[in-house]
């Protein structure tokens, strides 16, 4: 009999349930889960099935057995995921998950370890194939939500945390995750009724209480997130993570020696580096906040080490580097003068890029005052769309293949997911991307866009170094360059001889606009921007901080400076650090005399 003729003849998902409800009518539970686990595995996105199975209890799981060898193999793998080994993680579970393919939680730590090498994709896969084997275990759905909530895959997160919740409705990761992924999507009321929910399923459990106080953080909701301190301190009293939350929100409202005073009574010893690279940038902050510069670079370099620690390079090579030098190495093979015209389907988006901590997001917020246009924050919609099977080391070519057809077909997929991530349709406004790295996707964008605009925000090289060391991001291989200051200034400029190379090489449109200039005088500096891009100047871009206040979300690392008055702290912060910054003035001196700043 042949493979067709036997699916033919399988039962279809409908028939499987239908029979799994009778047996279970019947008392066979063991069956039915068997039943049930086959269909998952055909179609893993099956909910009902997955519900069904969800209250199975016991008999949901497959039951692999195992010989003494691999039970201790099982054992040193779970042991090294709690010491963060990934290397030995992968190193023991691959194999592992070769002879005994149902085991679950293996294929979790494998999916963790291969995240912590940069390959989430291969993590992914991991995940896809512990879902279908075992579909009734919650961990693989939490984890495949966080893996796609860190490559900015929100809607596709949501629908793993969703997945989840039909598992364990009762298990708090499962409502962290979903409280994660709303907010991701800016559905604040969903977020915050799941994170609290999560505090209350576990309120002995600190890191239930510190995910809804970072969403109230992120949200500059602070008399609420003192409330849910308070509530979690009562809960969990003494608690060294809390702590570190309390100092946090003390430093936030201007009182940086409370804020010391506290952490001096934290004892940090025993705690994961997440958690002290915490405690370590609060302290820094609050160092910087009182002029105390020197203390306040160690703690930042304290910070920066732990974070390392843990970050999704660590102990590997960062690929980030050797990508801007492929594209570096082809810039010859690039149209002179770019490529021909070409019908642009009725709109060609403005890109506004720059070096992360430019003043970007103030940008985004100013423009986003205007009625005309509309803005999208930080989403890869270049990558995801115009840039998909685009090699950096083969960039030219790659690009110069393309046919119309695919070009346009290109095109129609990135305003698809351009549109989609809009509160409304964008109707007659001027469509606005802002993601600072574009400026890496500079002949990308091009190719498919040939009459493009960019907006190119600038800011003094050293503060627009300095503030990315400063600064706690997300790990991914471009911000882990920041974690050094050597790196994150060979970073910018590597960056800016890539962008200027494609500018001359290719004829892109840039008009410029400088952080301090906006600073000094909103109208004039941003006048010339408008214009370029076919504009008037609006006088709702005079109160950003009304358009940042009712924003649900911003989501970058200035998310608490842009709703407050434009101020001048920040502008050459980087001479209070003039020693520490001295190392990497010769890297920098050349792009600060390009665009005009002193050093």
């Amino acid at each position: 009999m042949s493979d067709t003729t036997a699916r033919s003849r399988a039962p279809s998902p409908a028939q499987a349930v239908s029979r799994a409800r009778a047996l279970l009518s019947g008392g066979r539970r063991a069956e039915a889960g068997a039943l049930l686990r086959q269909v998952l595995y055909r179609e893993s996105g099956h909910r009902e099935a997955r519900r069904l199975l969800a209250g199975l209890g016991p008999d949901a799981r497959p039951r692999p057995r195992l010989g003494a060898e691999d039970r201790a193999i099982r054992q040193a793998v779970t042991e090294a995921v709690h010491a963060g080994q990934w290397r030995r993680v992968a190193e023991l579970a691959a194999p592992l998950l070769g002879r005994q393919p149902l085991l679950g939680d293996m294929a979790n730590a494998l999916a963790l370890a291969l995240r912590h090498q940069s390959r989430p994709n291969e993590a992914l896969r991991v995940l896809d194939h512990a879902i279908r084997c075992d579909p009734a275990l919650p961990d693989s759905y939490v984890n495949t939500a966080m893996i796609l909530r860190h490559t900015l895959q929100f809607d596709a997160a949501l629908q793993a945390a969703l997945a989840g919740f039909d598992v364990a409705p009762d298990l708090p990761a499962v409502r962290m995750a979903l409280g994660h992924a709303h907010f991701d999507l800016e559905q604040v009321a969903e977020a915050e009724t799941h994170l609290r929910r999560a505090a209350e399923l576990d309120p002995a459990n600190p890191l239930a209480h510190d995910a809804l106080c970072r969403a109230l953080a992120l949200l500059n909701r602070l008399d609420d997130l003192d409330t849910a301190l308070a509530e979690a301190e009562t809960r969990c009293p003494g608690d060294r993570f809390l702590t570190i939350h309390r100092a946090g929100l003390l430093a936030r409202r201007g009182d940086p020696e409370a804020a010391l005073a506290l952490l001096d009574g934290v004892d940090l010893d025993g705690l994961a580096p997440e958690t002290r690279a915490t405690a370590a940038a609060t302290r820094a902050r609050a160092l910087d906040a009182l002029g105390r510069y020197d203390d306040a670079f160690a703690a930042f370099a304290e910070m920066n080490a732990r974070q390392a620690r843990v970050s999704l390079t660590a102990g590997g090579d960062n690929p980030f580097p050797a990508q801007i030098e492929a594209r570096l190495a082809g810039i010859g093979d690039l149209p002179r003068g770019g490529w021909a015209p070409e019908p642009d389907d009725g709109w060609t988006p403005v890109f506004l890029v720059g070096f992360p901590r430019s003043g970007t997001t103030l940008l985004d917020t100013l423009l986003r005052s205007h009625g005309a246009c509309a803005v999208t924050e930080e989403r890869p919609f270049v990558d995801r769309s115009l840039g998909r099977g685009i090699r950096p080391g083969q960039e030219a070519a790659d690009l110069s293949a393309l046919a119309p057809e695919a070009r346009a077909a290109r095109r129609a997929a990135y305003r698809a997911l351009y549109e989609a991530d809009l509160d409304a349709p964008l109707g007659g406004r001027r469509a606005v991307d802002r993601l600072p790295f574009n400026m890496l996707q500079a002949a990308v964008i091009a190719r498919h866009f040939p009459g493009a605009r960019f907006i190119l925000a600038l800011r003094h090289p050293c503060d627009c170094v300095l503030s990315c060391f400063m600064q706690s991001f997300a790990s991914n291989p471009a911000n882990d360059t920041f974690l050094d200051l050597a790196t994150a200034a060979q970073s910018y400029d590597r960056a800016f001889t890539l962008w200027e190379a494609c500018r001359e090489r290719l004829g892109l449109d840039v008009v410029e606009v400088r952080y301090e200039s906006v600073i000094d005088d909103v109208q004039a500096a941003l006048t010339p921007v408008l214009e370029r891009v076919g504009l008037d100047w609006h006088e709702g871009m005079r109160d950003h901080r009304a358009t940042a206040r009712n924003r649900k979300v911003i989501r970058t690392a200035s998310h608490d400076q842009v709703t407050r008055a434009l101020y001048r702290s920040a502008e050459n912060r980087w001479r209070h650090y003039r020693k520490h910054m001295d190392p990497v003035l010769p890297v920098l001196a050349p792009w600060a005399d390009r665009y005009g700043y002193e050093i």
